[in-house]
């Protein structure tokens, strides 16, 4: 199927080739919508605590202070950039303003920078559920379609029916670290054993880690053994807040 695929889309491209949605540039073969310019200048998560994921201000350090006081738990974090411009935007396109395409383009990005290395480590990527009045309004779940990209892009599957949103949750934005964990206390229920012991939960943002410590835990019911977090931005939280 991967190769099938694959052969779509350099047919595609023939025929559409893709352009940069940022500069309006050529964009890159067979079908990234990104040119190599624009891709170098976003802002890269270096150096970032290897716990949460949260930028570092230097290099020789691996967990910022709130990972060494209280293991978080998913075993490892990881983002492939900062939360800044133009990834923000990017991700409230696809988010909120229902740009599709910019999925395609953020879980390509996502899979190439996990790919030098995180995907080692896993067996399988499960993105973070959406509640199903949610997905519906919405269309899709963002989270699930950045997923299906970044698995494609680096050949492992995606993990589909194993955990549902069984509570619709308040919009996390504006909330602070605690207030974000009471929120999503009880949100998801295992529906099913999972088939792999190694997983990566995907999502788009990571801003306090508390979604995926609530779905960490029940991934733990079904099975998992290592779990690391996945984002394509992370955003800096100030302590105040929590990280």
């Amino acid at each position: 199927m991967e190769r099938v695929y694959e052969h779509l889309s350099q047919a595609v491209g023939r025929f559409f080739p893709p352009t940069c949605m940022l500069c309006l540039d050529p964009g890159q073969p067979p079908a990234l919508d990104l040119c190599p310019a624009c891709q170098g200048d976003l802002p890269r998560d270096l150096p970032a605590c290897t716990g949460c994921a949260l930028p570092l201000p230097r290099a020789d350090a691996f967990l910022c202070p709130d990972c060494l006081q209280r293991p978080r738990a998913f075993d490892a974090a990881f983002a492939a950039y900062r939360y800044e411009f133009p990834v923000d935007s990017l991700i409230r396109r696809l988010k909120y303003g229902g740009d599709l395409a910019v999925a395609r383009v953020l879980g390509t990005l996502l899979g190439q920078v996990a790919g030098t290395g995180h995907a080692l480590h896993v067996q399988a990527l499960l993105p973070v559920p959406l509640h199903r009045r949610r997905e519906a309004a919405r269309g899709y779940n963002q989270a699930g379609e950045i997923a299906r990209f970044a698995g494609r892009q680096m050949g492992l599957p995606v993990l589909a029916g194993y955990v549902r949103r069984s509570r619709a949750t308040a919009e996390q934005v504006g909330l602070g670290a605690l207030e974000r964990a009471e929120n999503l206390r009880g949100a998801f229920e295992l529906l099913r054993p999972l088939p792999v012991e190694r997983v990566a939960i995907v999502d788009d943002v990571m801003t306090t880690g508390s979604t995926a410590e609530e779905l960490a835990a029940v991934l733990r019911t079904g099975g998992a053994s290592w779990i690391e977090c996945w984002t394509v931005a992370r955003a800096a939280v100030s302590p105040a807040r929590g990280a």
